[in-house]
């Protein structure tokens, strides 16, 4: 379950893909969570699409 204010990134379907990053706004039922993605856009996704970004996991950034 993640909380408001979590910041998440989409699961993708093929290794290498770069996964969407974004925030959660909103725990809706059913296991769903309305997300703000980076790009500006919103959207209600499944939790299990989700994973939490972390240090371990996020993008880097060259230069």
């Amino acid at each position: 379950m993640f909380r408001k204010g979590t910041r998440v990134e989409r699961l993708t379907k093929k290794v290498g893909q770069t996964p969407a990053t974004g925030k959660v706004v909103a725990s809706l039922d059913r296991g769903r969570a309305e997300v703000q993605w980076d790009d500006g856009h919103t959207s209600i996704i499944s939790m299990d699409a989700l994973a939490p970004l972390t240090e371990a996991n996020r993008p880097h950034k060259d230069g």
